[in-house]
């Protein structure tokens, strides 16, 4: 029995919760999403529109499992999705009986995440600092240039995870930090039901596109399957690789961090739902910071796990860990804010655990 042919929605179960949190990125306003389940035949009428969209996500998907709709109700929504979509090979893979990979990131079956600081509800003066204007000052063009010349140069170091966990696979984002070292999350690494290692870890290199939306063949690299030193509370991994690194793939310094500025923007080198690498750059001011986390506006998605968060010069400043749920905000767009740790306190875990002798410029 596939996931599509239960009668009761089973939520500990993590394909089933990727599946959720896959619908409310797709849909993160309340009335499509009942317009979606009344066209799939779901029963509504018993699905109140008056509360968060990921709760109304998982009456629709409770409701049309008992009424043995949810391959409809995934055809519905498949329908709407252009060819290239990068949620669609997943969709599609449902509907043919496989078991996709999913992302790492652990959620509660309702998707809350778990932030170390607070949730990700959008406060007030949050959601004032994600305007709908996508126009910049023209003074500001340069600072702009400059900052996205910087990705391009920390661009090539960030790499896709595929983590194999014994009959299962998930994935998440890395990037070189040493000779042989790559850092990612610690969830990425490890199974969430019982924090198990991984069986397999193999990172894509140059799984990308050109300038000419070509697509280019990444470079597959064998890593050793469990991390050479972790920290599950800070949520940080390191991984070695077995294959060498090309010269090309520069390893990113941890020297020198920036303090990262309130409002100040936050920009992410990611593979978001594991395809190929994507930048986030608009609407990405920081809206929180201490001495451990930061949040930020900043675009992610499941599979952005691990991905570098960096400010205008391209400096390190956290290392993403969470993203939030859609929130609806007056006279805004479904906001998200998400949450990274700071790279000052991975910098100095890393020192601790000894990175510096293997090569990772720490200081």
């Amino acid at each position: 029995m596939t996931l599509l042919d239960e009668l009761v929605y089973p939520w500990p179960d993590p394909l089933a919760q990727e599946l959720h949190r896959t619908l409310i990125a797709l849909q993160p306003s309340g009335p499509p999403v009942l317009l979606l389940a009344k066209q799939a035949g779901v029963d509504t009428s018993w699905i109140s529109e008056q509360q968060p969209v990921a709760l109304l996500w998982k009456d629709v998907l409770e409701h049309a499992a008992k009424a043995n709709r949810l391959p409809t109700l995934i055809h519905q929504v498949l329908d709407l999705l252009g060819p290239d979509h990068p949620a669609r090979p997943f969709l599609q893979q449902l509907l043919n009986g496989a078991r996709p990979p999913i992302s790492a990131e652990p959620r509660a079956a309702d998707a809350t995440p778990s932030f170390l600081h607070a949730d990700d509800s959008v406060s007030g003066l949050e959601a004032m600092l994600f305007g709908d204007d996508l126009t910049i000052p023209i003074g500001h063009v340069p600072g702009l240039i400059a900052a996205l010349n910087n990705l391009l140069v920390i661009g090539p170091s960030v790499c896709k995870l595929t983590v194999g966990l014994g009959g299962a696979e998930q994935y998440g984002t890395a990037f070189r930090i040493g000779p042989d070292l790559l850092l990612t999350n610690w969830h990425v690494v490890h199974r969430r039901s019982d924090g198990a290692p991984a069986v397999q870890v193999d990172a894509e290199f140059g799984f990308e596109d050109d300038a000419e939306r070509g697509l280019l063949t990444p470079q597959v690299v064998r890593c050793q399957p469990t991390a050479v030193a972790t920290d599950q509370p800070d949520d940080w991994a390191v991984v070695r690789t077995l294959d060498p690194l090309e010269d090309a793939w520069p390893a990113v310094p941890l020297t020198g961090l920036p303090v990262p500025v309130l409002q100040a923007p936050a920009f992410i080198v990611q593979h978001p739902m594991g395809q190929r690498k994507r930048v986030g750059f608009v609407r990405n001011q920081i809206s929180y910071l201490d001495d451990r986390v930061v949040h930020y506006l900043t675009d992610t998605d499941v599979g952005s796990s691990g991905a570098p968060v960096l400010d205008e010069g391209g400096g390190l400043i956290a290392l993403h860990h969470r993203g939030g749920r859609p929130r609806q905000a007056p006279g805004r767009p479904p906001l998200r804010k998400n949450e990274g740790v700071r790279m000052s306190r991975v910098a100095n875990a890393l020192v601790k655990a000894g990175m510096a002798d293997r090569g990772v410029h720490l200081g």
